[in-house]
């Protein structure tokens, strides 16, 4: 097994801190019954988002179909399931799961596509 590739896990952190950034920034703006916004939470909501980059960055040799692409969506779809279970206990599973689901799509495929190594010369 290869190392870490490094482009890829720049990129997939990078597109997901600024997921994190969009998913804090509209936690804060709306009311969800039963729940309170405060900053840790949303440092969590944050950190949650940035877990997506961490398994999307990990993750490049994780194979679920054999099409890179479509793999990438697949991958990225778990990795934001299981990135946002933690957070969806706090109220609105519904809206974190599936933004959860599409931010880990979006990053996977980004990592995916603009990610890839160069060989190196020998």
């Amino acid at each position: 097994m290869e190392g870490i590739n490094w482009k890829r896990m720049t990129i997939a952190i990078l597109v997901a801190a600024l997921f994190g950034v969009f998913c804090a920034y509209g936690t804060s703006t709306i009311e969800i019954p039963g729940f309170e916004v405060t900053l840790p939470y949303l440092l969590t909501i944050f950190y949650a988002r940035l877990l997506i980059g961490f398994f999307v960055g990990f993750g490049e040799h994780v194979k679920f179909v054999k099409s890179e692409m479509k793999n990438a969506v697949v991958r990225g779809a778990v990795f934001g399931v299981i990135a946002t279970i933690a957070i969806s206990f706090y109220g609105g599973a519904e809206v974190f799961m599936a933004f959860g689901i599409v931010y880990g799509i979006i990053t996977d495929v980004v990592a995916t596509r603009f990610g890839k190594q160069r060989p190196k010369k020998t």
